[in-house]
């Protein structure tokens, strides 16, 4: 099913609002945190919507359950039980949906810890994590691509997250530290280019994942991320993201 932009950030944004007013601490990630920081770069790229997933504290676990509970979300008790360490699965009846959100870390093929960064900005993750948990995935779909693009062409690349800048020096350490995520993130930088290569918007965009490229290029590298080099891509060096059954169902 796909879910009109307009009222799938409507509805992100009043949970993110209700949170914000019981002091929760909830940001909203994925395509719809593009789709509302983005404006003109997800009209030039636009995409299907089926969900609005979120990043929480998992210190405010009870307390985020609680609020969506009482805005209509029906709690998929099974994967909870399972995974409420760290993530939470419910069921939105406004946008017919399944959502998740995440706590403390966003784990896919790469794991980036976000307890720390979600006060820097509102209501969504801060921008250059928002760009890090889209390059960080090894099969990038084309809703993926898509979102990568509209990001970079609304946003500036400097040295602080704000309203419409992205903070490169960031990025660029989080990839220092870890040669997995850099292997991905490579991988990936080629293949937006290739993405780009025929479109008409790709000199507001192209310039900017290629300054971003060069700083990480050139920051220093830890032992670790050096040492996991010399091995290369002889070991896998990303997590399969676990295929998770949403069928309420069968898990509630």
């Amino acid at each position: 099913m796909t879910i009109q932009k307009e009222v799938l950030l409507n509805r992100a944004l009043d949970v993110i609002e209700k949170a914000n007013d019981k002091n929760i601490i909830l940001r909203l990630i994925g395509g719809a945190a593009i789709a509302y920081l983005s404006p003109k770069g997800s009209q030039l790229f636009p995409r299907n919507y089926k969900d609005a997933d979120y990043f929480g504290l998992s210190s405010q676990r009870k307390e985020i359950i609680s609020l969506l509970e009482n805005l209509g979300m029906e709690a998929n008790k099974r994967f909870n039980a399972l995974h409420g360490y760290n993530r939470l699965m419910f069921y939105d009846p406004v946008l017919e949906s399944t959502i998740d959100i995440f706590l403390d870390e966003f784990m896919m093929c790469h794991k980036l810890v976000l307890k720390d960064r979600l006060k820097l900005y509102y209501p969504t993750i801060p921008p250059s994590d928002l760009f890090l948990t889209k390059m960080q995935i090894i099969n990038l779909t084309e809703n993926d691509k898509k979102d990568i693009a509209a990001l970079l062409y609304d946003f500036e690349i400097g040295e602080k997250d704000d309203q419409k800048v992205m903070n490169a020096n960031y990025i660029a350490d989080i990839l220092s530290q870890d040669w997995g995520f850099y292997k991905t993130y490579t991988i990936n930088h080629d293949r937006i280019i290739e993405f780009l290569k025929d479109n008409q918007n790709s000199n507001q965009i192209i310039p900017k994942l290629n300054k971003i490229r060069e700083i990480v290029e050139k920051h220093p590298k830890s032992m670790k991320w050096k040492m996991r080099a010399k091995v290369g891509e002889k070991v896998k060096w990303y997590e399969e993201p676990e295929e998770v059954n949403t069928n309420f169902k069968e898990n509630s």
